[in-house]
């Protein structure tokens, strides 16, 4: 199975929707989830111009729908994005109507820290799971995911520190997912 690389933020479900909200996009899409692998044989089964089918599969490429080898020349969708990113608008929203933390993020990124308790509870699990359980990071590491949540990556760092979801070491220079 085809799975998105664990290094990238996945795409939230509004940049699916809007990344195949294109009539080029959707057809790029149909036509690799029909077999075609290339950007000639998308074309040609999407009824697209080369440079249409060219520009359609590059969006594809950069939301994490499709993937594309070098080597190989060849496109393929990649089959978990939209799982992934139905389980995160999942965790944001709440099954039931929200639980109030789905407004503090936009575009898969955080807006602010809530000052209401449980709200906050609510974000900083969603941000949890950019952590492995039993896997050691270096500050450094913590900095740079905590950067690709929110632009105040020290406040944010802090909260899961502070909220009980990152431990941090004595030294102070090894956190780990509590």
């Amino acid at each position: 199975m085809n799975t998105p690389p664990a290094d990238t933020h996945q795409p939230s479900c509004r940049d699916l929707v809007g990344a195949l909200a294109q009539n080029d996009r959707r057809a790029a899409y149909a036509a690799l989830a029909l077999g075609a692998t290339t950007a000639a044989e998308v074309a040609e089964q999407a009824g697209l111009r080369p440079s249409a089918a060219a520009m359609a599969l590059r969006k594809l490429v950069e939301v994490d729908i499709a993937r594309y080898d070098h080597g190989e020349r060849t496109y393929t969708l990649l089959d978990e994005t939209f799982r992934l990113a139905v389980r995160a608008e999942v965790r944001v929203a709440g099954r039931a109507g929200g639980d109030g933390a789905g407004s503090y993020f936009r575009r898969g990124r955080l807006t602010s820290i809530p000052g209401d308790r449980d709200v906050r509870s609510r974000v900083l699990d969603v941000v949890k799971d950019s952590f492995e359980p039993g896997t050691p990071y270096p500050e450094a590491k913590i900095n740079a995911i905590c950067g690709e949540w929110f632009d105040d990556w020290v406040t944010l760092r802090r909260a899961l520190v502070d909220e009980g979801v990152l431990h941090r070491s004595e030294t102070g220079a090894i956190y780990e997912r509590a």
